[in-house]
């Protein structure tokens, strides 16, 4: 009896817990915002800016294809979000720049495309010695953006944060190593803590 009786409350207390539980698919538009960068944040001043970019013409210089080719060459996070993961910024922009057709994208630092350039170098090290004609690694990009994250915070009283992100984006035409195009967009939260409770 008495075995049936802790049974039972077993079962009972697993469905309970089981029954509070539940999922569902959202859009980042429908995820609860918070003091910090949110995805949906992120994704939508990126793809301004890069739009931005595109409008203003400052991509002049283009290839044998009439697209230009951008590397995203330096990502600084000067903010205490040391774990923010920069392809939020650098895939939204790569997503806007190639969809347009009017310009190739990609990260310096990708692995795959160090790991393809040094390979071609070390083999035309090898084709240099020989005398034979070297291989090209891929056309070479006409300019580089570099990006920056700042952050701004203040306490206002004792339950009130207030923080500011700004995300900067410059154009850098590689051949006269001018900035040809630079800008800045903030995001700005504030919260507030609730005057009962923790």
């Amino acid at each position: 009896m008495k075995a049936h009786f802790i049974l039972h409350a077993a079962c009972s207390l697993l469905l309970s817990s089981c029954a509070t539980y539940s999922v569902s698919r959202v859009t980042t538009n429908q995820l609860a915002t918070t003091t910090g960068l949110d995805p949906s944040n992120v994704a939508e001043i990126s793809a301004q800016m890069t739009e931005s970019l595109l409008a203003s013409g400052a991509l002049k210089r283009k290839g044998n294809d009439g697209r230009s080719i951008v590397a995203i060459s330096t990502f600084r996070n000067n903010t205490s979000l040391y774990d923010f993961d920069p392809n939020l910024v650098f895939n939204r922009i790569k997503v806007t720049l190639n969809r347009t057709g009017q310009a190739y994208s990609y990260v310096q630092n990708d692995r795959f495309v160090s790991a393809n350039r040094s390979a071609v170098s070390r083999e035309n090290k090898v084709r240099e010695f020989l005398g034979e004609t070297k291989t090209s690694s891929g056309p070479s990009p006409q300019y580089t953006l570099t990006l920056e994250l700042i952050e701004n915070h203040a306490q206002l009283g004792a339950r009130v944060t207030q923080k500011a992100y700004q995300i900067h984006m410059t154009a850098n035409d590689i051949n006269s190593g001018l900035s040809v195009w630079e800008d800045l967009q903030d995001i700005a939260k504030v919260g507030r803590r609730s005057a009962i409770g923790f």
